[in-house]
């Protein structure tokens, strides 16, 4: 009779260990995931993974169709119907674009970097001084560019894609609208480079060196998907330049007076191509 509780003890036991076991092996990767996460840079943390969110809500929210669908029934609906079916041109379409990438390439960075970090965003691509040598740099790049955009401004697909703006009520390319679009298409530019060259760049940098510049040239190739094949591989090369020059001098502007030349430049070489000015 005695050796009946005995062997129920035991069985007891092995029960006990079958249900600790998982419960141990939890509590060990639980373990090894604190420590990993311990040895982590936080900054280049929240950078990878903010861009990872940015580029995801402006692939989404520049669609203007989308957005206008979405208002329709609301008191908004006007504002989705101007954004996506304006009849003189698709300027305050490519104005609701600019404002989208505006806030997760500027806005966003620039409060993380003020608030999450309490960091000074001249530390970050928005320093006002540029070393002497690098005006140099940027003529040459300038003089080297501009012939191999006007050569490309030759090609079917580039005068195809460019410019973004289009003016269907018979108003004249060369007048107001272009050049309110141009400005527009500046402020654009300012935010790319600071997300990529500046905030981006500056917030790996700590942890990976110069190694960030390749890591930031890899989400910049991709949102060049659907443009002619040649710019898009173009900008891998570009990506990689303009990254090492904010890298070695701690400022985005030579590469956003850079970009911006080869931009307008573009607009008016398809332009001309077509016929429009």
């Amino acid at each position: 009779m005695r050796a009946k509780p005995a062997r129920f003890s035991v069985v007891a036991d092995d029960a006990d260990k079958s249900v600790r076991a998982p419960i141990y092996e939890m509590l060990e990767i639980l373990d090894h995931i604190r420590r990993d996460v311990k040895e982590l840079d936080r900054r280049a943390v929240v950078a990878l993974v903010y861009t990872a969110f940015g580029l995801t809500s402006i692939f989404y929210l520049k669609d203007k169709e989308s957005v206008a669908r979405f208002l329709e029934g609301t008191d908004l609906e006007w504002f989705g119907g101007l954004i996506a079916y304006s009849p003189e041109n698709n300027l305050p379409g490519l104005a609701w674009w600019v404002a989208v990438v505006t806030v997760f390439y500027f806005v966003g960075p620039l409060l993380i970097i003020r608030f999450a970090w309490n960091a000074d965003p001249r530390d970050f691509g928005l320093k006002p001084r540029i070393e002497p040598g690098f005006w140099k740099l940027l003529a040459a790049c300038i003089g080297i560019m501009l012939p191999l955009v006007y050569l490309m401004s030759l090609t079917s697909g580039f005068s195809a894609k460019y410019p973004f703006l289009q003016i269907f009520s018979g108003e004249p390319y060369i007048g107001r609208t272009l050049l309110v679009w141009e400005l527009i298409y500046f402020v654009q530019f300012f935010g790319l480079e600071f997300f990529f060259r500046g905030f981006l760049v500056h917030s790996l940098k700590r942890s990976l060196g110069l190694y960030s510049i390749f890591v930031m040239t890899v989400p910049y190739c991709m949102i060049h998907f659907g443009k002619p094949p040649a710019e898009t591989l173009a900008a891998i090369g570009a990506g990689i330049f303009l990254g090492w020059v904010s890298y070695r001098n701690g400022s985005i502007w030579l590469g956003l007076v850079l970009h911006c030349t080869v931009a307008f430049s573009m607009d008016i070489f398809a332009l001309y191509a077509k016929g429009l000015v």
